[in-house]
């Protein structure tokens, strides 16, 4: 939790522009640190997902201990991919708590699945979810699972279409082929992409030009928050008032 305001400040602006009692759903928790904050700073109604099981027992202790907001915020132990339900193993890269790039079915990145603990899991697809009645269609959706993103893209396309959602955070990595069409098909599709979110990071402030071309191209590695109207996205430039231009100037990287 002591990162909570460096790691990724974007984030953390993202989340304060949320209106008090929407509903976020949280794809690849880890131990809840945004799914904690989001429904006691913000308000939110939280639905999050985390299938490993060290992060999910600490997950579940962080929201029993918030009393206040424990009500608001429930958590599943289970995978969220392109399937409606998806029997499968969470292929675990170590058993400690916080440890991420933990694969659901197959490996995303290059190694064999046999080198890993395997560890018994489910998984849904946000579209199952809310068809079912088990969450409500959620206006902020955060992906983060290391590799996976493209499947729980898939999995809530009918979400995507009708512009259910007014958010989504997708952890985007150039590195990796099935993340590279992500962020085509959301542009292609209407999405748009507030340049102050995606230049702005903990090591500071880029030119919003090359950035916005790593997208257009897909090269791009960072969280990217696509909005379905661009005063849903709003948020990254007003967040950026908090700094005055000595400040903005001081932070400025090079192109």
């Amino acid at each position: 939790m002591q990162t909570l305001f460096t790691k990724e400040p974007g984030t953390i602006d993202w989340i304060h522009s949320f209106n008090r009692g929407e509903t976020y759903v949280d794809v690849g928790a880890n131990i809840g640190m945004y799914a904690i904050y989001a429904g006691v700073v913000a308000g939110a109604r939280v639905f999050a997902f985390e299938p490993e099981s060290q992060n999910y027992a600490e997950l579940c202790r962080s929201i029993f201990f918030n009393t206040g907001a424990r009500k608001d915020i429930v958590a599943w132990c289970a995978a969220v991919g392109d399937e409606p339900v998806e029997i499968s193993r969470l292929l675990v890269r170590d058993l400690h708590t916080g440890y991420s790039f933990h694969d659901f079915g197959e490996p995303s990145r290059d190694y064999a699945s046999e080198e890993r603990f395997a560890q018994g899991s489910v998984a849904f697809s946000l579209d199952h979810l809310v068809a079912t009645g088990a969450i409500p269609e959620p206006d902020h959706v955060k992906i983060d699972v290391d590799g996976h993103e493209n499947k729980v893209v898939r999995g809530m396309r009918g979400l995507l279409e009708r512009r259910a959602v007014r958010t989504v955070l997708i952890e985007a990595d150039a590195t990796l082929a099935g993340t590279r069409g992500i962020t085509e098909r959301m542009l292609g599709d209407g999405w748009v992409v507030n340049p102050d979110q995606v230049r702005f990071s903990r090591d500071g402030l880029r030119p919003a030009e090359p950035v916005m071309a790593e997208i257009a191209a897909g090269m791009f590695t960072g969280n990217i928050v696509f909005g379905r109207r661009a005063d849903d996205v709003a948020y990254a430039t007003t967040a950026l008032r908090r700094f005055s231009p000595a400040e903005l100037e001081g932070m400025t990287l090079p192109a």
